[in-house]
């Protein structure tokens, strides 16, 4: 999360993106003023991507302890972990390919890049729904009496998901909170993913230790 951070949104200029109402000469003339910081953040974010599927790999075996093997909750929550990859791999070579050959490009078919980009990264936001429905799903059949992530987690893990929803607006506006520069598109819906993660890989860390020591015993 933070070589993201750091690389897809401050070295990539996505942090925050330029507003949908940009004209197709501003956002390329960024992307040629900025090329070099740009394919770079990109380079790095996408090499790293892989991380959250093995995030959700690590997540899906703790499902597996609780809810026995080849579960379809654990299945939903690891392939769900495994395609929001792909979205961000794909968008990101979008913005990577329009710093490849910036000067030699028209400034409508940058637009065009940067705009599909930010289409597909949003727009792919169901498979990690997916993810976050089966994970609180899973976690909420767990009966131990001090079950491995908190009913509340859980039930926060749903109601992520289903904020997610409000992505669908966003090819609709391009001014306003429903755009992707937008207070809703952008900063919410962005925000609330990068506080709930952090507390799944907190109660996930607690729950490897415990399920170590149960098998263990």
């Amino acid at each position: 999360m933070a070589i993201f951070i750091v690389f897809w949104g401050w070295l990539g200029r996505n942090l925050p993106p330029f507003a949908a109402s940009a004209s197709a000469a501003e956002i390329a003339t960024a992307f040629r003023t900025h090329g070099a910081e740009i394919r770079l953040g990109m380079v790095i974010s996408m090499t790293f991507t892989v991380s959250y599927a093995v995030w959700g790999i690590s997540i899906g075996k703790v499902m597996d302890h609780v809810l026995g093997r080849d579960h379809i909750l654990t299945n939903l929550q690891v392939w769900g972990a495994g395609l929001t990859v792909v979205p961000v791999l794909v968008s990101s070579s979008f913005w990577l390919t329009a710093t490849y050959r910036p000067d030699t490009l028209p400034d409508n078919i940058i637009q065009l890049l940067y705009d599909g980009a930010w289409l597909l990264i949003d727009l792919a936001y169901s498979v990690t729904s997916v993810q976050m429905f089966a994970l609180g799903a899973g976690f909420l059949r767990d009966k131990r009496a001090r079950p491995f992530f908190p009913k509340w987690v859980c039930w926060f893990s749903i109601w992520v998901g289903f904020m997610f929803v409000a992505e669908c607006f966003m090819p609709f506006f391009k001014d306003g909170a429903f755009a992707r520069h937008g207070i809703l598109n952008f900063w919410i819906e962005f925000a609330i993913f990068f506080v709930y993660a952090p507390i799944v890989t907190w109660y996930q860390l607690k729950a490897i230790d415990r399920m170590r020591a149960e098998l263990g015993e």
